[in-house]
């Protein structure tokens, strides 16, 4: 069937009015002068009109009445000037897109025309989220030069006020010296944060055994444990897998969960660290179990939100960007509360294949 005949044959087909009904979209056919074919539903509310009386109105009419300038080009479809945008007298009391078409004969003739409108709410939505990105994102470039340039003078005073402490530490400026040290070292490690959080996320993969790159972390960490009277065990499955990852940073985020087992487990506690292959998944999972007092259930859905911390002194970066990090790598980092006390973190990564 050509598109002359359809034209002509558009509103007596049931079938087809029904297709033009369920379409999520308002439709209006019209002939070349401007009488209308078929509309649905969701047209005719917009022209305010009864689709089921519409057929042979004057579209031209209905749209000049409804306020449209005559030099729109919704007027120009028949001569073959196609347009895609707002019709502001139309669409005011809801954001949506009109687009124009011409219908033409099998030898090029003009048959008529068509118009499609459909709600453009979510397309404005997702071109607001990308300006704001955009807007975002150069404020964080700019941030992050401008906390590095922060930085250099803060590490200067941090040295001078170290030495100054060793001058004073017993005198009765002492204290005062200390706390301002402790507040520089609040300040830094914010500042740390966020630049890990600025840093771009893709993963410097390499090959690695993950024995040898657990241990050269946990072994750090080692002598922390004992001086806070923390017992730090390890346990490793004999069928480890070689892993891609950025070493640095599964470092970071293995010293990040083994830093935060530290202080939340009291003196005569235990920190347990182990890693086992799931042959089911092809997956390793790194567990860190601590005997703290555990996170509070209304704590626990928000730990991997930005600038959140149950820390008297925390910055609410350290889980999040540890987050970034596993997602960047195609796995999983999980919080959960032990049975009895305290919580265990596990991270859950792919395997390589080496075949």
């Amino acid at each position: 069937m050509n598109k002359g005949v359809l034209l002509l044959n558009i509103n007596k087909d049931p079938t087809l009015n029904r297709v033009l009904e369920a379409i999520p979209l308002g439709i209006v056919v019209f002939n070349r002068s401007w009488k209308i074919v078929v509309v649905n539903s969701a047209f005719a509310e917009v022209l305010g009109i009864d689709p089921q009386l519409a057929g042979d109105r004057d579209l031209k009419e209905i749209l000049l009445n409804k306020g449209v300038n005559h030099k729109h080009p919704l007027f120009q479809t028949l001569d073959g000037y196609e347009y895609t945008g707002p019709v502001p007298p139309l669409t005011d009391s809801y954001p949506s897109y009109i687009s124009t078409h011409l219908l033409q004969g099998e030898a090029g003739e003009c048959l008529g025309g068509l118009f499609l409108l459909w709600n453009a709410e979510r397309q404005q939505e997702l071109e607001q989220a990308v300006i704001k990105a955009e807007k975002l994102a150069i404020m964080g470039q700019l941030t992050a030069i401008t906390l590095h340039e922060v930085r250099n003078p803060l590490t200067t005073l941090k040295l001078s006020l170290q030495l100054l402490y060793k001058e004073l530490k017993e005198s009765k400026h002492g204290k005062s010296i200390k706390r301002m040290l402790e507040s520089l070292d609040r300040a830094n490690n914010l500042i740390d944060s966020y630049l890990r959080l600025a840093k771009p996320g893709i993963p410097k993969r390499q090959i690695y055994k993950l024995r040898e790159l657990i241990e050269s972390v946990a072994s750090f960490y080692a002598a922390e444990f004992s001086s806070r009277g923390i017992h730090f065990t390890q346990s490793y499955s004999p069928s480890l897998p070689l892993i891609s990852v950025d070493g640095d940073q599964f470092k970071q985020v293995l010293a990040n969960i083994l830093i935060n087992a530290a202080d939340a487990t009291p003196s005569g506690g235990s920190v347990s660290l182990s890693a086992e292959y799931d042959q089911e998944t092809e997956s390793v999972r790194i567990s860190v179990r601590d005997t703290g007092p555990g996170v509070l259930e209304d704590v626990l859905p928000h730990i991997f939100e930005p600038f959140y911390s149950s820390k008297e002194k925390g910055t609410g970066l350290g889980l999040y960007v540890c987050r970034e990090i596993i997602h960047n790598h195609g796995g999983e980092i999980q919080v959960a509360n032990n049975s009895d006390r305290g919580c265990t973190v596990t991270i859950i990564l792919p395997k390589i294949d080496i075949s």
